[in-house]
């Protein structure tokens, strides 16, 4: 695989009611073993925390999920068989950060080693400079919170176009922390795995 890849333009326009979505939202744990399309990884990343307006000097982008201060302290990384990538949402593209398959290491339940996908949320503490995120403990608190906006994202589009998806907590956020490389003020907030639903 390249060290970058450029995604596809997101789909904005797919017929699906939110109404629906929220009702078809589910933690689903099985999965085909054949991986999301590229155009599905496209449009999957854009929903998690893509970009919805750009940014100038003087004034942030706004994303698809909301951020505290809009900090945009979350960075999404995805591990997949050919390797772990850095999702790049400015310029909506996947950068490569390792060429080794890392999904066995994204939770501590071996059944969810087998996704296709492994979405990796990780908190860049550097980002929050304002007076809200006063210590680690309100960092931590908070980078949680924003992380959940961006899985909930993710499940109502999984909903929508049947794929399977599941959060995880029971990660080993020390020993992800290492294998990727991260630096001290990145941490390891939550992981989520996502692959194609058996019933589509």
């Amino acid at each position: 695989m390249p060290e970058t890849i450029r995604l596809p333009s997101p789909q904005k326009d797919l017929d699906f009611p939110l109404m629906k979505a929220l009702e078809k939202r589910r933690s689903i744990r099985r999965w085909d073993d054949e991986p999301p399309s590229c155009q599905e990884l496209s449009n999957l990343l854009w929903a998690a925390c893509g970009i919805t307006k750009e940014g100038t000097k003087r004034i942030k982008s706004k994303r698809t999920s909301p951020s505290a201060c809009n900090s945009q302290a979350i960075k999404i990384y995805v591990a997949m068989k050919e390797g772990l990538y850095l999702y790049d949402e400015r310029d909506h593209q996947l950068i490569k950060i390792l060429s080794k398959d890392i999904r066995e290491s994204i939770g501590t339940q071996k059944m969810m080693h087998s996704a296709p996908i492994g979405l990796i949320y990780v908190s860049d503490y550097s980002k929050m400079r304002s007076p809200v995120f006063k210590d680690d403990d309100r960092r931590w608190f908070i980078s949680g919170t924003d992380a959940a906006f961006v899985s909930q994202n993710v499940y109502l589009y999984c909903a929508a176009t049947k794929l399977s998806t599941v959060i995880l907590s029971l990660v080993d956020r020390d020993r992800l922390h290492d294998i990727m490389g991260l630096g001290g003020n990145e941490k390891v907030v939550y992981t989520q795995v996502v692959g194609r639903a058996l019933d589509r």
